[in-house]
């Protein structure tokens, strides 16, 4: 854990507008900031997270303050006891703590940092790289959707950084369409990484070069199988301990994603009586493109062509353990022009 004393720079009033938070998130560098009143008494939290879900379901435009994004019910802690807030990080999977005074005065700012642990250095990696990108636009016609850059940098790219920052090094990348523009992308960005290469002559399904890869010796036990048109922060160390811990055959990777409509809502109570509710968020646990497998199960099967769907509705028929890990909401995927905007600005504001 680390303690934060000086939060001068995380401190904000309920006043300040979105555009600002958004400079005042970058520069304080810890992806969170306080909301406080004049006597720097707790509010709210503001989180990458929460300004994420605010521009997604308001847009790039959107003209919200402080007050309308925090979350006003933040987990925060009096005790000095540094035992009671590790239990606190485990028991809520927070990333940051505000210490209080009684009085509910913010006194530092507790972050969390993982030990290191080697169980991710034996697992094996594969990252699906074949597609198209047929929904980025004609603007994007030409180039291959993983090499397409985030602030001058692919979005492959970006993940593999993600994965070898975390410990991992075994690491293989499926590859179909124009798959010498993104290796030669790679030779020429990560000249310092190797990688394994599985070229897909003809189309495999979303799921199938994971067949491809298990018939290598050198595979480990675990794979995990990632999108190459993401952007996330997750702790990849709890993923592969909730897998490993529930004996899962297969477990997939959920992110929360939240939509507020933009207009009110009338429910029907009964013939003579309505209730309005007032643009409403829904949330929901969406596929973020991560997954473990247990090479074991993959064996049991002669496939080769599956989309991930089918593959895991296969095993689900076939009374394979298949779970869920929900990896949060600092996740995104980069489907479409609109949403590469927004990568972009997520990216130079440090919000993921």
């Amino acid at each position: 854990m680390k303690e934060i004393n000086n939060i001068a720079d995380f401190l904000i009033s309920e006043d300040e507008s979105l555009e600002s938070v958004l400079g005042l998130m970058e520069k304080g560098g810890e992806r969170i900031l306080l909301v406080v009143d004049k006597e720097n008494r707790l509010l709210g939290t503001i989180t990458d997270g929460d300004i994420r879900r605010e521009l997604i379901s308001s847009g790039l435009k959107a003209s919200s303050n402080a007050q309308k994004i925090m979350n006003s019910s933040p987990y925060s802690s009096t005790n000095k006891d540094k035992r009671i807030w590790k239990k606190l990080f485990s028991e809520h999977d927070i990333e940051h703590l505000p210490i209080c005074n009684e009085d509910k005065t913010v006194e530092k700012i507790i972050r969390f940092t993982p030990e290191n642990n080697d169980i991710l250095k034996n697992v094996s990696v594969l990252i699906f790289a074949g597609g198209k990108g047929v929904r980025m636009g004609e603007k994007y016609s030409d180039i291959p959707k993983s090499i397409i850059e985030v602030d001058g940098k692919a979005l492959i790219q970006r993940v593999i950084e993600n994965l070898t920052s975390q410990g991992f090094s075994d690491i293989s990348i499926a590859l179909s369409h124009e798959s010498e523009k993104i290796v030669n992308y790679l030779d020429n960005n990560l000249p310092q990484h190797s990688f394994n290469y599985i070229f897909e002559k003809n189309p495999k399904g979303t799921a199938g070069s994971l067949f491809e890869l298990i018939k290598k010796k050198e595979v480990e036990d675990n794979i995990l199988a990632i999108n190459s048109d993401i952007l996330f922060e997750t702790n990849l160390t709890k993923f592969l301990e909730h897998h490993v811990e529930l004996t899962n055959d297969i477990t997939v990777g959920t992110a929360k994603y939240s939509y507020k409509l933009p207009y009110g809502v009338v429910n029907e109570n009964d013939s003579n009586n309505i209730s309005i509710e007032e643009k409403p968020i829904h949330k929901f646990n969406v596929l973020s493109g991560i997954y473990l497998f247990r090479k074991k199960l993959l064996s049991n099967f002669k496939i080769e062509k599956i989309d991930m769907d089918n593959l895991i509705d296969l095993s689900q028929n076939k009374e394979y353990l298949v779970g869920y890990y929900d990896i949060g909401s600092t996740w995104m995927d980069v489907g479409n022009e609109e949403a590469l905007e927004l990568a972009t600005k997520f990216v130079r504001s440090k919000l993921i």
